[in-house]
């Protein structure tokens, strides 16, 4: 993954696995299955897996349906 944004919010669940979430302005979350978390709209952010293992996410994103869903960062 590279670091991107939504022009909507993002909401997340952890359903398998461990992930590092790094959001634009805050220090770096280890995240494991059974944790959420929610990212502003407009707001950078990246994650990736934590350690070797495989990792899954359910993500639900509430955008402008006119817009793209996602933006790469500058």
């Amino acid at each position: 993954m590279q670091p991107d944004a939504h022009p909507g919010i993002e909401t997340g669940y952890v359903l398998e696995g461990e992930l590092n979430l790094l959001v634009d302005g805050q220090p770096e979350k280890t995240l494991k299955a059974g944790d959420s978390y929610q990212i502003p709209a407009g707001v950078v952010h990246d994650a990736k897996a934590h350690g070797d293992k495989a990792m899954k996410v359910l993500g639900v994103y509430v955008v402008d349906k006119t817009k793209p869903l996602a933006s790469p960062a500058p």
